[in-house]
């Protein structure tokens, strides 16, 4: 089982379970990660859910651009 950060999921919440997919970005001797500021501030792999038809090179190419521009 992976540990699980943050906020946990609200038990009266129907959740639908998709495959995803994200990425360790080297940027030079960084790292690329993206923020989110709400509910709480975490940083966080760039990724996401991997959409009917795509393969998960295809939808983490979507979702890193969707998520950093």
């Amino acid at each position: 089982m992976i540990r699980r950060f943050g906020q946990q999921p609200d038990p009266g919440r129907k959740y639908t379970i998709r495959p995803s997919a994200y990425a360790i970005l080297p940027r030079g001797a960084s790292l690329l990660l993206t923020l989110q500021n709400a509910p709480a501030r975490e940083f966080q792999l760039p990724g996401g859910g991997i959409d009917p038809g795509e393969s998960a090179v295809q939808a983490l190419h979507r979702e890193v651009y969707e998520e950093t521009g």
